[in-house]
């Protein structure tokens, strides 16, 4: 039996520990050992399943896992959210952003939305966008509300699948649509549901470009920044604001007291006082102040350093609306979502924008 506990606890130190991985050529990649909460649980686990099996193993006593003071997430501001978005590359992390931080949904939520969910809200122009969900593993059924930055973003997100892209073939969105999709390969024709990984990874890099996490923290098991603290901040600003605590549980989704589930709020009086906090959780009010122009080329040319990028050209193509670069064969603006229309010059058969008056190749007068 001691030898057992002896060899568990072996194992728990080996998951816990950094190693090397050798690769072909002589080069070496590191990796990170679990965490202990995730090494603890392995070992629950074998644990399990030697009880289960009748087999004897002592009692193996494990460190404690304490919460790391550098994994507690972070409070997001408007202000920070604003950075966030600004620094997007993809309109559909913007709206996950936004749908985080406007309506309190978790990582679950956001990756098992269908348009069906937001559909006849869509179509109603109805602003907040009352959500009607229900988390199945609890059995809890709950409203909360997109505020008019998520609704406005959402808008145009669909609007760029249904009219595709350079990289996305137009889709036929139905109720039982996936409300954000996989974009880890955008050229294969079939539409796959957005995963966990795939956000988490993506919320990493726009925290990390928007300067609210430093690159050692990019590597730890936990995104401060990321889904959870956009939803914890939707929490915290709406009691800040005189939300009522049970309304702000009832929105997002949780458990109310045994008294409390008596005394469950109307969807009304949710969206009055959803309404009433809503400034405070806005984007379009934020000003943000610019960084410098050489700070901005400095963190340009230490971003193309890590991508091992050495040169960028710049494009000619912006986008009349947002003024973000874009390629000349897209018809919609994937960050604003504008119709940008396209036209070919009749000289020189290249693409062009319809606001230009001339073709910047040969200088043809354009036909608008």
């Amino acid at each position: 039996m001691k030898k057992t506990e002896h060899k568990l606890k072996e194992f728990y130190d080996w998951l816990r520990a950094d190693y090397i991985i050798p690769e072909k050529g002589g080069k070496r990649k590191g990796e990170k050992g679990l965490a202990p909460r995730s090494a603890g649980q392995v070992i629950e686990d074998v644990r399990v399943f030697y009880k289960e099996n009748d087999i004897p193993i002592g009692n193996l006593h494990l460190p404690t896992p304490r919460k790391l003071k550098e994994n507690f997430r972070k409070f997001l501001s408007a202000q920070d959210v604003k950075r966030m978005l600004d620094v997007c590359e993809r309109l559909r992390d913007k709206v996950v952003i936004l749908c985080a931080f406007q309506a309190g949904l978790g990582m679950k939520e956001l990756i098992t939305l269908n348009y069906g969910d937001v559909a006849e809200g869509l179509d109603k122009g109805e602003i907040p966008l009352t959500l009607h969900l229900m988390r199945e593993k609890e059995g809890i059924e709950y409203y909360t509300f997109l505020g008019e930055d998520a609704v406005d973003t959402l808008r145009c997100y669909i609007k760029l699948r249904r009219k595709g892209s350079r990289y996305l073939s137009p889709e036929d969105i139905k109720n039982d649509s996936p409300l954000f999709i996989s974009e880890s390969n955008r050229r294969r024709s079939e539409r796959v549901r957005a995963y966990e990984g795939g956000i988490n990874r993506a919320m990493q890099a726009v925290a990390l470009k928007a300067g609210l996490i430093s690159e050692e923290e990019k590597g730890r098991t936990i995104n401060t920044a990321g889904i959870h603290a956009l939803r914890a901040s939707f929490s915290t600003i709406l009691r800040d604001q005189g939300v009522p605590p049970d309304y702000v549980e009832e929105m997002l989704g949780h458990r109310l007291p045994y008294d409390g589930a008596y005394m469950r709020a109307t969807v009304n009086r949710l969206k009055e006082a959803y309404v009433k906090a809503y400034p405070a959780l806005s984007i379009k009010a934020v000003v943000v102040k610019t960084p410098p122009k050489e700070e901005i080329d400095e963190r340009i040319k230490e971003y193309l350093a890590r991508a091992g990028i050495t040169n960028r050209m710049g494009s000619v193509y912006k986008c009349p609306s947002c003024s973000s670069d874009i390629d000349q064969n897209w018809s919609v603006c994937p960050y604003c979502g504008l119709d940008i229309g396209i036209t070919k010059c009749p000289k020189c058969n290249s693409s062009g924008s319809l606001s230009w008056k001339f073709c910047p190749y040969c200088k043809e007068k354009l036909k608008n």
